[in-house]
């Protein structure tokens, strides 16, 4: 049976392919009644929602389509820019139409819902989503948090949606517990390889399997497998589509990334009959934040920064804002790249960060340093290591193993500094850290809410955490970013903005 699909039940009575041999054959909305005497439009679920457009009135049908279309951010990006949009259209359509059928994400049953009241339909659904009959061994019981065992179960009747939980709270523990619970064959979606070994870690220590791996030119698939999205976007339909049916449970981890079209395409054509979407950054500034409901369903568990550190989960780190002399003549969009190209390289701006950072790992402090650039990541740990401090650039050039041997060095304490790029804004597991160094300036909010929650993570070593942000006042437009990374802080740690910047 369908249970609770997608917040307070399913709509329509559920038929399953045991109940009905006609399974399949969409027949007209005309073709049965209930017992309201009302119309009914049958509904296949798999990996998305299928119905046939026949006998259904236009107008619901140019309404879901409606619904379902958002302004392209890249277009609008390119209308602000004064630049011609070409080929990019002004609007991005999240259904498909195939032959007479329309196909809409999972998550939009609520939207499908309303519409088919509105046209005087009940919704029959037919339950084609997938779950494997061959169960996982009986798996060790995974102790969960009274948030994270409550997101579980949630899960297990409402079948998808998404834990909105900040750094540190617990996201993959969360997950590997609903493996445990729901003991079925699971895909867990990642972006990057480091995180792929972060989460076959997570599986062998919790559950003691060995995860399987999709990426890296590996293609090892087991009962609970790990997959980078970009690997597997290569693959060819028929291969993809075998290899989703194989599962009963996704987990796509970093959920915020749905919004691009490997992931949501990808999510799209998996039938697995439960998802779980993990993210500490739902709120995309795009305007495609919808998406994670669309594609993943509503929210199970959302909880606040404010609501751990009060429990004692989190640590509630300081921000100090350290004012530098850099400047630069900005005027334009187009002088945006040289300034920062110049900001890299300014000496005493380097100078500066350098000396803070030395200051704090000689005193003891696991320090990470995020710049935007390689080459300044790697003139910033070169000029650390000249100093007898152990410093090391972590950045996509740097190869998968000698990453994972910095990663481990540092969780021991035998790498002091690490100098990354954006690879370390999502995902990365320090809890011993306890200095951050904003090196380069941006605004995004989500990656300031990633970097702000790396301190947060509990230590037994860890007596103190720290952001520091290195301001450039001296540059408008750099000033307005500070500004607006001071406000996130404030909105994450709960203190006035004007409390933030000391």
């Amino acid at each position: 049976m369908l249970e609770d699909f997608s917040e307070g039940g399913d709509g329509g009575r559920v038929v399953s392919r045991a109940q009905d041999s006609r399974v399949g054959a969409a027949p007209s909305a005309r073709s049965a009644g209930t017992a309201t005497g009302l119309r009914t439009l049958r509904v296949r679920v798999d990996a998305g929602l299928r119905f046939a457009t026949h006998d259904v009135p236009p107008k619901m049908v140019e309404g879901l389509c409606r619904a379902l279309s958002l302004p392209n951010p890249a277009f609008l990006k390119l209308v602000r820019l004064r630049k011609r949009p070409g080929a990019e259209p002004q609007t991005l359509t999240f259904f498909r139409q195939v032959a007479r059928e329309l196909v809409l994400p999972r998550g939009a049953i609520h939207l499908l819902r309303r519409s088919a009241e509105e046209a005087g339909l009940s919704l029959v659904i037919d339950d084609a989503r997938v779950f494997p009959t061959k169960r996982l061994p009986k798996l060790p019981e995974v102790p969960l948090r009274d948030y994270q065992a409550e997101a579980v179960e949630r899960l297990a009747k409402a079948t998808q949606g998404t834990a909105v939980l900040p750094c540190g709270a617990g996201k993959s523990v969360l997950a590997v517990g609903a493996i445990s619970r729901l003991r079925t064959p699971t895909l867990i979606l990642v972006h990057t390889l480091d995180l792929a070994e972060q989460w076959r870690e997570h599986v062998r220590e919790r559950l003691r399997l060995e995860a399987g791996l999709v990426g890296a030119g590996e293609e090892d698939v087991q009962p609970v497998t790990v997959a980078v999205v970009q690997s597997l976007s290569r693959w060819d339909e028929a291969n993809l589509d075998a290899f989703l049916r194989g599962f009963g449970l996704l987990v796509l981890d970093e959920a915020h990334h749905i919004a691009a079209s490997a992931f949501h395409r990808l999510v799209d054509r998996c039938p697995a009959r439960y998802r779980l979407g993990l993210t500490a950054t739902p709120e995309r500034e795009d305007g495609l934040t919808p998406l994670l409901r669309l594609y993943l369903g509503p929210p199970l568990a959302v909880v606040k920064h404010a609501d751990l550190v009060a429990r004692g989960v989190l640590v509630v780190p300081e921000v100090r804002a350290v004012e530098t002399d850099f400047d630069f003549p900005y005027g334009r969009a187009a002088d945006y790249a040289p300034m920062l190209e110049a900001l890299a390289e300014d000496k005493e701006r380097n100078d500066l960060v350098l000396g803070a950072v030395a200051r704090e790992a000689w005193a003891g402090h696991l320090c990470l340093v995020l710049t935007g650039r390689v080459d300044h990541c790697e003139l910033l740990a070169k000029r650390l290591s000249a100093t007898g401090l152990s410093a090391a650039a972590l950045t996509s050039e740097v190869p998968r193993e000698e990453r994972k041997a910095l990663l481990d060095k540092a969780r021991d304490g035998r790498v002091r500094v690490l100098v990354a790029t954006s690879l370390a804004d999502e995902g990365l597991d320090l809890p011993r850290l306890s200095r951050v160094f904003l090196a380069f300036p941006g605004r995004a909010r989500g990656r300031t809410v990633q970097r702000l929650g790396r301190l947060m993570r509990p230590h037994p070593e860890k007596k103190s955490a720290v952001l520091i942000d290195f301001v450039d006042g001296q540059v408008p437009l750099l000033r307005r970013h500070h500004a607006e990374r001071r406000q996130q802080y404030a909105t994450v740690l709960g203190v006035s903005a004007a409390a933030s910047a000391h």
